[in-house]
């Protein structure tokens, strides 16, 4: 989703400079994506972390294992977009990114950039990588209770940031962006993982009736994000998680909440392109843009082929992810975890 999303916007201001018209397709909020992933990311700390709960060290190794699965990739492509803007600045009037928001991106603190009015890292994607490593940091703090203890007390302490947001209305960068209600969503991925952890098994039907549910709120598309204008920064507001967060945690449940059957081969490729779905968040706007300087070079971006190139750009970004994942991701993410978390030792057997 959010893929498609920003393949249509490229495509929408290439056509436009071109002096051509481009209809985008506005069937889903493509950005409402963001909001199935972060449900998803609650479910998944949740039910991954089932042998770390009540244990001692388990804040350490925690940290540990998120800190290898996520800092190296963002590291990497943040490099790679700030010798971007080194290199497409050079001669042009437009302000370079000072330092402490080059720092404050990688140590993952929300800080305001210039020309945003809501926190924004220097690779702007990041901003919802900010938001996950905040919740790693939040959920570590009470991982050594009891896994239905570390939820309550997770859910509590994000719902009572809300509120506190709410009263009030800071507007320094970090308590601004750590007060958004959009971190409940979180709270409904844990609390769906906690269902399935007690053992709950949703009917088909109504999973069905969940998922249809979900679909069809977010074509209605209450926060009418399709309206906006091109340049429009979604709120993470009530308003999202009413109007995108519900959704998306109703799709969650229809997904995980039923009987496992064996996969089928369209779920296998679902479960290869989702295992490469963090590589294809980093990449896609490296990609989306290759390929469209490519087409200029080769004199192919005319506005007629504007579909057939979108099409092919998300079909590429895709590829490329799992290349990416496969050959760059999954190596590092084993050798950072080789030095940053150490062996469990072997349990004994008791009587």
């Amino acid at each position: 989703m959010v893929v498609f999303g920003h393949a249509q916007h490229h495509t929408l201001v290439q056509t436009l400079k071109l002096g051509g018209s481009f209809e985008r397709v506005h069937l889903l909020p493509w950005r409402a994506g963001v909001d199935i992933f972060f449900v998803i990311s609650g479910f998944i700390m949740v039910y991954a972390s089932k042998d770390l709960f009540g244990r001692k060290g388990a804040s350490i190794e925690f940290l540990a294992r998120r800190v290898a699965r996520i800092v190296p990739l963002y590291w990497m492509f943040t490099a790679f977009y700030i010798l971007f803007l080194v290199i497409a600045l050079v001669g042009t009037t437009k302000e370079f990114p000072g330092w402490p928001s080059i720092v404050a991106s990688f140590a993952f603190w929300p800080a305001y950039a210039t020309g945003h009015e809501a926190p924004m890292p220097v690779f702007e994607l990041g901003w919802t990588l900010n938001y996950e490593m905040f919740f790693y940091v939040v959920f570590a703090v009470f991982i050594a209770l009891r896994r239905s203890r570390t939820v309550i007390a997770v859910a509590a302490l994000l719902g009572g940031l809300v509120l506190m947001g709410f009263v009030l209305q800071p507007s320094a960068a970090a308590p601004f962006f750590w007060t958004r209600p959009i971190v409940l969503e979180f709270v409904f991925g844990m609390g769906i993982a906690l269902l399935l952890c007690h053992g709950v098994v949703l009917s088909g039907l109504i999973r069905g009736a969940f998922l249809v549910g979900g679909v069809a709120i977010l074509i209605a598309d209450p926060i009418d994000s399709s309206h906006q204008a091109i340049d429009w920064t979604t709120p993470n507001d009530a308003w999202r998680v009413l109007g995108w967060g519900l959704p998306a945690a109703l799709i969650v449940c229809a997904a995980v909440l039923g009987r496992q059957g064996q996969p089928s081969r369209l779920s296998k490729l679902g479960v290869h392109l989702g295992d490469a779905s963090y590589a294809l968040y980093l990449s896609h706007p490296f990609v989306i843009v290759g390929i469209r300087k490519a087409m200029q070079w080769a004199g192919l971006d005319e506005t007629t082929r504007a579909w057939p190139m979108l099409a092919f750009t998300v079909v590429s970004c895709c590829v490329f992810a799992v290349f990416v994942h496969r050959f760059v991701e999954r190596p590092v993410t084993r050798f950072i975890q080789g030095i940053l978390v150490r062996p469990r030792p072997p349990r004994t057997a008791t009587a």
